[in-house]
């Protein structure tokens, strides 16, 4: 019985050293369109939607529905401070950033024309 007892607590403390790997934070945030906005390549129109990013990595997801219809390139930044509230900042109907509250780090996005060298 000891043996097992031990090999359980073996398997669970590689699971947790394991779990880091592959479980990145995951930041989102609820977005309201009221008239057709670009993020990124993607036009959105009019409706709700959840923008998310994983901690690190290089996608913006953008969710409708329950359903991912879009991915779009960003980029993280460093923040002077932590953001105290979700943010989505825009300019030209054109969404240009993401602060996620209680974060130092911020979603970036490229313009559709600047990717394509325009």
């Amino acid at each position: 019985m000891r043996i097992r007892v031990c090999s359980l607590w073996i398997v669970l403390a590689a699971f947790s050293i394991a779990v880091p790997v592959w479980a990145a934070h995951v930041d989102a945030t609820q977005y309201l369109v009221t008239t057709s906005t670009q993020i990124g390549s993607a036009t959105l129109t009019p409706g709700e939607y959840v923008l998310r990013a994983r901690e690190g990595g290089n996608q913006l997801e953008i969710v409708r529905d329950g359903k991912v219809i879009s991915e779009v390139p960003c980029q993280w930044e460093q923040l002077p401070e932590k953001a105290r509230e979700n943010a989505v900042l825009s300019s030209s109907n054109a969404v240009k950033e993401i602060h996620f509250s209680g974060r130092t780090a911020a979603v970036k996005i490229e313009s559709a024309q600047a990717s394509q060298g325009q």
